[in-house]
């Protein structure tokens, strides 16, 4: 009987991680990793490169690692002890390296940030992992290196188009990954994060690279 419970359970265990992830385990408080990733079917947690700190800046693991909470209600963006994240900050260093990211800002925190539905970050059900994704399923980021230990480097969006159908030439190609530390109290009244009408099936090779960018 003993070894039937213990077969029975690998195969629960089996069948929950063949599950994938569920979107609605991005919530609470954790940590964001930073993998080097060109692809999310085969990204794990080998690939971590470093982490966000609390002001949203790509840093070498650690302790600098910053603490993230996902507000559970509208617009279920994330924020440090620092202030709301957003990739609107005109104060941020622009990505001119790339061809078609000159006008883009790098991720921050900051505490006068009035958080807006497309600072959102999401994850899809299906995903091996909580990789997070913005705006048009947009799942990679950009970023000119992996970090040394005294790094603090800016992140961006991930774009490309015809002038440039991979990552920004020099720079390295990356995914982000939401590791959960616990939850945020519950409010009343408060209702299930929405999430994207997508679900990761075993065999698809979805991109998920965001839309390409004219020009």
């Amino acid at each position: 009987m003993a070894r039937l419970f213990s077969t029975l359970l690998i195969l629960a265990s089996a069948l929950v991680a063949h599950a994938g992830i569920q979107a609605t385990d991005f919530s609470g408080v954790g940590k964001i990793y930073v993998l080097k990733s060109d692809s999310w079917s085969t990204a794990s947690p080998k690939e971590k490169v470093g982490c966000l700190d609390d002001h949203g800046k790509f840093v070498h693991a650690g302790p600098a690692c910053g603490t993230f909470s996902r507000r559970p209600t509208y617009p279920y963006t994330l924020s440090t002890a620092v202030g709301n994240c957003t990739f609107d900050d005109e104060s941020q260093e622009r990505n001119t390296d790339s061809t078609y990211g000159t006008l883009d800002y790098a991720w921050s925190c900051k505490d006068d940030h009035n958080s807006q539905l497309w600072d959102e970050f999401y994850t899809i059900d299906g995903f091996p992992y909580i990789f997070l994704c913005f705006g048009d399923f947009a799942c990679y980021y950009d970023a000119k290196k992996a970090p040394s230990p005294k790094d603090v480097l800016p992140l961006w969006q991930y774009r490309w188009g015809s002038q440039q159908m991979g990552i920004t030439p020099g720079h390295v190609q990356l995914q982000l990954m939401w590791e959960k530390m616990g939850d945020l109290p519950k409010r009343e009244g408060e209702s299930k994060i929405p999430s994207p009408r997508i679900r990761i099936e075993d065999g698809m090779q979805i991109p998920l690279g965001g839309a390409a960018t004219k020009g």
